[in-house]
């Protein structure tokens, strides 16, 4: 009896670039890794949603990563979970640039994608509200959408093999 090709074993396995999506699109949180002018790291987590393999996060721009983005433009970034066995170990590994949303339209649309993402927000935070400024429980926050955009995109899989590491063609 021949396979069924709805079977599993016998379907054609996803391209990296189907598997990052797929990663980025199950997860929730980037831990970023930036610098200073003078050299100095520092590593802040922030929700995003994925278009694609670019990130969009929430922040205020006085912020310390907020600040050293401005002043370098440069990031790293990790979205893994905490595994106990090394072979299941999963996840990406990024750098690239990152910068505030300045066009209106790519605002919008980022935005709508993360409002979906996280309706919670919504409850403080409308696209128009980002546009005219944001406040929670009468304070007034400055708060930003960033775009990270990798320049490099690495997905790991310790399922196939220690430290097996793909990088996906940007």
């Amino acid at each position: 009896m021949a396979p069924s090709l709805s079977d599993p074993a016998t379907a054609p396995e996803p391209s990296a670039r189907e598997r990052v999506l797929s990663y980025l699109a199950h997860h929730n949180t980037v831990s970023l890794a930036t610098v200073d002018r003078e050299g100095r790291p520092w590593a802040a987590t922030v929700f995003y949603v994925n278009l694609g393999t670019d990130l969009y996060f929430l922040s205020e721009p006085h912020t310390r990563h907020c600040q050293n983005i401005l002043a370098t433009g440069r990031v790293a970034g990790t979205i893994n979970e905490d595994y106990r066995d090394w072979q299941q170990i999963k996840g990406i590994q990024l750098e690239g640039t990152a910068a505030i949303v300045e066009g209106k339209a790519e605002l919008l649309r980022a935005l709508h994608a993360y409002l979906d993402k996280y309706p919670f927000v919504r409850s403080f935070l409308s696209p128009q509200s980002l546009l005219q400024g944001v406040r929670i429980a009468g304070k007034a926050l400055d708060v930003r959408l960033w775009r990270l955009r990798p320049e490099r995109l690495w997905y790991l899989d310790n399922a196939r093999g220690f430290s097996a590491r793909e990088e996906l063609p940007l």
